[in-house]
C-alpha cells in the first residue's frame, strides 16, 4: 500500500509489529496514544479519521491517506493493530464495491471500519463476530476471478 503524508508518498507493507518502509524494515508498536517505532516514542492523537486523516505527533501535523496502484492487485486484507471484531457485514461470495465496510474492529476503546480497498467478490471470510485478532492476521481474501 501507499501512503502520503504531507506531500510524501511512502511505500508500506505492515505484518503484526514489523513494518517496511520504502523497503526498510522497522519495529513498530502501538499504544492507545504512542508509537514507538525503533525504540524512538511519538505521542499520538487522530483529530480526524477518515479519508485523508488529521494526525499529530509530538505537537506536529500530519495529513495522511491511503492510495493503491490500479495495477496493485490485493489479494487479502490484514487486521492493521490487535483487537476484537466486533461485526463482520460481507460473508464468502459477497461481491464488493471500493470503499465499503467489511467489518468493524474493536482496539484501543476505538470502534474501526475496515473497508475495502478495492472493488472484487469475497472469498473467504477468516475472522467472526466477537473474535479476537492479532495486528497482521488475515481479515478477508478476494477472489482475483472476480474483478468487479
Amino acid at each position: 500500500m501507499k501512503i502520503e503524508v504531507n506531500g510524501t508518498t511512502y511505500d508500506i507493507e505492515h505484518v503484526g509489529e514489523k513494518v517496511w518502509v520504502n523497503n526498510k524494515e522497522l519495529t513498530v508498536k502501538l499504544s492507545e496514544d504512542k508509537i514507538i517505532i525503533e525504540g524512538n516514542a511519538f505521542n499520538i492523537d487522530f483529530i480526524e479519521d477518515g479519508e485523508p486523516s488529521l494526525i499529530i505527533i509530538n505537537g506536529m501535523a500530519y495529513i495522511a491517506s491511503k492510495s493503491f496502484s490500479k495495477n496493485e492487485s490485493i489479494k487479502e486484507i490484514k487486521i492493521p493493530i490487535s483487537g476484537k471484531i466486533t461485526n463482520v457485514f460481507v460473508k464468502a461470495g459477497s461481491e464488493v464495491k471500493e470503499g465499503v465496510v467489511l467489518a468493524i474492529l474493536q482496539a484501543m476503546k476505538m470502534e474501526n471500519q475496515i473497508k475495502s480497498p478495492r472493488n472484487g467478490k469475497i472469498k473467504e471470510i477468516k475472522a467472526s463476530k466477537n473474535q479476537s485478532v492479532k495486528g497482521g492476521d488475515i481479515l478477508v481474501t478476494f477472489d482475483d476471478d472476480r474483478i468487479l
